[in-house]
């Protein structure tokens, strides 16, 4: 390295600020050099000899001498390092150079800064996010927030901010951390004129300010009409303000500066006071309030049994509201004890009042009963009707739906004597002795010489009459069978003496209906029904008989039996003649004879021995004395055979009297031959409408010691099962159908899903009569059947202790609005008579999930044994879900997809085998993981609430 020279001066300067770095020596020009702005120099001095590194206001270090022997004047491998962008560095020499002297040798370059971290400067940092890089920074801010344009500070956008509701809170913008900077927040109350917005702020209160300038930075300024309040800053808080006003604008604004927590407020809105409000005599009000407001709203309701009177118009509730200017929008209303008025007539029975002054208001009682004794109650109650908070008479059984008086049966005013002792030849009969006896003229003019005749009958029911196909049938000369003209058909009932017709009852007929089996040849099968065009009126001398049970072997040998009529001999009479003249009688006044049943065997013996082709049927009985005897031939054809039932003490219609033998009638060993009724009740019941005959399906089913997962049911073997389906025919759930127009189906089917959180059963969610309908006769699921009956529904009856929570006393009735056509594949099912026995085999049916969760096409049928009580309690009891008293279990042990199958409310039944008949034992209920192992079908019992459905429906076996 040469010497430097004498007398020099080198001088030289780094501004990276300026971005130009320049150096001189003795005014020759040095390189020039770019720096970033944002750079500190950094000076290496390898060799150095007499130099000073200084920067604009500091001088920084000051060399000399020589490295290898003036080590604490030379620099070394010293690093110098300006605190800016400017360094300047002066080299200076005097006049003599004693010894060789190299100079110096100095590096430099620019280091980068770190504004993020090294930054004072609180105008020139990073509101949230500061971000390096070389030569420079940037800022950003968090979610929320948009970058001011001075790129440091972070604003809100808040001028958007509308409340509308009659009570808020507002604050300032992350309150109670510190609000934004350079943010201009306005928000707005907007409500309905006629209220009146007050402001209450909190007592955390912090927003820049001053000393001595007031709110030079940061404030907080109200606006309500031409008002202004404020502006507020600092740390106290503002008093309560009462803007008066509907409609209030707050402006919140702050600087680039200062780190405070803001504010916050509430306000509420108040309109004119309205006046007190006294609630009516036997009502309320709600809410009850010490004053009102604008838009303040009370609701007048009435003590239980009270309507609200508004208008003349009764209502349950009734709504008034405060106007802004200080008025009710209506007056208080009244409160009118709920009246049920007078109560409806009942067709053969009356009312009575059990309340004073035959008051017809809340609580009030009204007792219904039938004309007695010819008349009873079809449900078994008491007929007492309370008047409801509703305004309506209400039964604890039967709800506002009246009760029917039906005609009392096989009990006569005046008591028959006692059958112990014969008869001989007849005895007149009292007047009221035989009210059923039922004289049949039929007047066919149209036929010669033949064209009047006559007959006798049993009185059924109020429109019915019972008597022998032959009496009824059109007179032909070959041997077809057709009935008479309803036209040529006249009933007289209360006859008793035929030369007074004063209390007779005469009617026309209005259908006729022969057995579709009758046969002339050998009277099999001699059993008609006639059809009153207008009901008759009951009374001592009309009254009906009743029907026995449907048991097919008739009455018991040698029981005695009452046959009654006028022993009119002469067939071709007219009913004038009879009732002008007594010679074509044995008797003008009606006469009864007491007879005995003849066994079977005998009086088939007794005909088989004669001559000519007799034949004793099944559905036939003999009744008369060996010896004979005129008493044997009093009875009219049609007429009826009546036996005392030991059970009911009513008198019951055995037979019918249909033909003898040929020899004169009472020859010895000739008996009256008797359409035995007991084989034809289900057919008379079909006719009449009202079933009677239940669990006997005309279809027998192969039963199989088990069918596992179910098959396809027989079609007809389970013409009880019901389906209930919406109105656009798509299927719900199932039911079975008992007596004559009900349906048994689970309670969970009539009523909407409940809120799990909270499963009461409210009015609103049960189902309306007219949302559903039932189909009878069903087999096919979807397709139409040439069978099926769309049924009406009229009420519903869910059990009055049904908890759609836990399935508890799941069953319910549904009244149907007509009673089906009881046929081949429509027939009620038997209510049980005792409690099932475990281990029993059980029938489930329906149309439900099979396996895959797909429906069947058609009725699928199960069979699965009745559980043990215990056993299915404790089988359920880990799931926590109760089997209480009032369910039935059925399934495997192993499970199964059969113990899934069927429908809701479905009919589960088992078969009494002494006794050929179906009943029903319970209705598809619940389950909880079904089909898995020990985990079985849940039922409703029907026995234990057979007692309930008996007082609603009327039914019995």
């Amino acid at each position: 390295m040469p010497n430097y020279r004498k007398e020099a001066a080198v001088s030289g300067s780094v501004n990276a600020q300026g971005m130009t770095i320049h150096w001189s020596t003795h005014g020759q020009p040095l390189p020039l050099f770019s720096w970033t702005p944002s750079e500190k120099l950094l000076i290496l001095f390898p060799f150095s000899l007499t130099s000073k590194v200084e920067t604009e206001d500091q001088v920084l270090a000051t060399f000399c001498g020589q490295e290898t022997t003036d080590t604490e004047q030379t620099p070394g491998q010293e690093v110098v390092l300006a605190p800016g962008s400017f360094m300047s560095i002066t080299f200076r020499s005097d006049f003599s150079n004693e010894e060789r002297f190299t100079g110096f040798d100095a590096h430099y370059m620019a280091v980068d800064v770190d504004e993020c971290t090294e930054r004072e400067d609180e105008e020139l940092s990073c509101d949230h996010y500061c971000h390096n890089y070389i030569g420079g920074y940037y800022c950003s801010c968090r979610f929320g927030y948009i970058l001011h344009t001075d790129n440091r500070t972070c604003r809100v956008e808040c001028s958007d901010n509308l409340f509308i509701q009659r009570t808020g809170v507002i604050t300032s913008p992350d309150f109670p951390n510190p609000y934004p900077k350079s943010s201009e927040c306005f928000y707005t109350i907007q409500l309905e004129e006629g209220f009146k917005v007050s402001l209450q702020f909190e007592d955390i209160f912090d927003i820049e300010d001053h000393p001595e300038v007031s709110c030079p930075y940061d404030y907080i300024k109200i606006k309500a009409g031409p008002k202004v309040w404020g502006p507020f800053c600092g740390e106290k808080a503002p008093e309560s303000i009462n803007t008066q006003s509907h409609s209030v604008q707050i402006l919140f604004r702050s600087d680039n500066s200062g780190e405070n927590r803001g504010w916050r407020l509430s306000y509420r809105a108040t309109g004119n006071e309205c006046s007190d409000l006294q609630p009516p005599v036997h009502g309320k009000i709600e809410p009850s309030q010490a004053k009102y407001y604008f838009k303040d709203q009370v609701l007048v309701s009435c003590d239980t049994g009270y309507k609200v009177l508004k208008d003349n118009v009764e209502m349950d509730t009734f709504q008034i509201e405060c106007l802004k200017d200080g008025t009710w929008s209506n007056k208080i209303p009244t409160c009118k004890i709920a009246d049920c008025g007078a109560p409806a007539e009942l067709e053969h029975g009356l009312v009575t009042f059990s309340t004073r002054n035959k008051l017809t208001t809340y609580k009030s009682e009204i007792r219904y009963s039938c004309q007695q004794p010819h008349y009873k109650m079809l449900h078994n109650i008491t007929g007492i009707y309370t008047c409801s908070a509703q305004g309506v008479w209400m039964n604890e059984v039967l709800g506002r739906s009246r009760p029917t008086c039906l005609p009392v049966c096989g009990q006569p005013s005046r008591s028959l004597p006692n059958l112990v002792k014969r008869i001989i030849g007849g005895r007149n009969a009292e007047p009221g002795l035989f009210p059923w006896q039922a004289l049949i003229v039929v007047e066919d003019t149209s036929r010669v010489p033949n064209d009047k005749w006559f007959g006798s009958g049993a009185l059924l029911s109020e429109s019915w009459i019972l008597t022998a196909a032959h009496v009824l049938r059109s007179q032909r000369r070959d041997n077809t069978v057709t009935p008479v003209s309803k036209e040529h058909v006249t009933v007289y009932l209360g006859l008793h003496d035929v030369r007074d017709k004063s209390g007779a009852v005469n009617s026309s007929a209005a259908r006729v209906v022969l057995h579709p089996d009758f046969n002339i040849q050998n009277y099999n099968h001699d059993i008609a029904l006639v059809q009153l065009r207008e009901p008759v009126p009951l009374g001592p001398h009309v009254m009906p008989i009743c029907l026995p049970r449907p048991e097919p072997e008739g009455p018991a040998p040698y029981m005695l039996g009452l046959v009654a009529g006028w022993g009119i001999s002469n067939p071709n009479v007219t009913v004038d003649e009879i009732i002008s003249s007594g010679t074509r009688t044995l008797s003008d006044v009606l006469q009864y004879v007491k007879l005995p049943v003849v066994p079977h065997a005998e009086c088939k013996t007794s005909y088989e021995s004669r001559s000519g082709n007799y034949s004793v049927t099944e559905n036939m009985f003999c009744a008369g004395y060996y010896e004979g005897g005129k008493d044997t031939c009093l009875g009219d054809s049609g007429g009826a055979f009546v036996i005392l039932d030991d059970l009911s003490q009513r008198w019951v219609a055995q037979g019918l009297v249909s033909w003898g033998g040929p020899e004169e009638c009472g020859s010895k060993q000739v008996y009256g031959v008797y359409t035995k009724v007991s084989n034809y009740v289900d057919w008379l019941w079909e006719q009449m409408g009202s079933p009677q005959v239940c669990g006997i399906p005309k279809f027998s089913r192969k039963l199989m010691a088990r069918i596992f997962n179910g098959r396809p049911a027989q079609k007809g073997t389970n013409p009880w099962i019901a389906m209930l389906t919406h109105r656009n025919g798509s299927p719900f759930c199932g039911g079975s159908l008992v007596g004559s127009n009900w349906i048994v189906t689970a309670a969970h089917c009539l009523h909407q899903s409940l809120d799990p959180e909270d499963p009461t059963l409210r009015n609103s969610d049960l189902l309306s009569p007219s949302n559903f309908k039932i189909i009878m006769g069903k087999h096919w699921r979807l397709r139409s059947d040439e069978n099926e009956q769309h049924l009406g529904v009229k009420r519903i009856f869910l059990h009055p202790l049904y908890d759609p929570k836990t399935f508890e006393n799941d069953v319910a009735l549904v009244e149907l609005s007509e009673s089906p056509v009881l046929n081949n594949f429509v027939m009620p099912i038997c209510l049980p008579e005792g409690p099932s026995q475990e281990g029993a085999v059980v029938i489930v049916s329906g149309w439900g999930k099979q396996f895959l969760e797909r429906f069947p096409e058609t009725l699928m049928e199960i069979e699965i044994p009745i559980v043990d009580h215990r056993t299915c309690q404790e089988a359920y009891a880990p799931v926590k879900k109760k089997v209480t008293r009032d369910m039935i279990c059925a399934g495997e042990k192993e499970g199964g997809m059969d113990a899934c199958a069927g429908d809701s409310g479905g009919p589960m039944v088992t078969l009494d085998r002494e006794r050929g008949q179906w009943y029903l034992v319970g209705t598809v209920s619940w389950g909880e993981d079904c089909g898995k192992k020990d985990r079985y079908g849940v039922y409703s019992y029907v026995y234990h609430n057979k007692n309930w459905i008996r007082r609603v429906t009327g039914i019995r076996n």
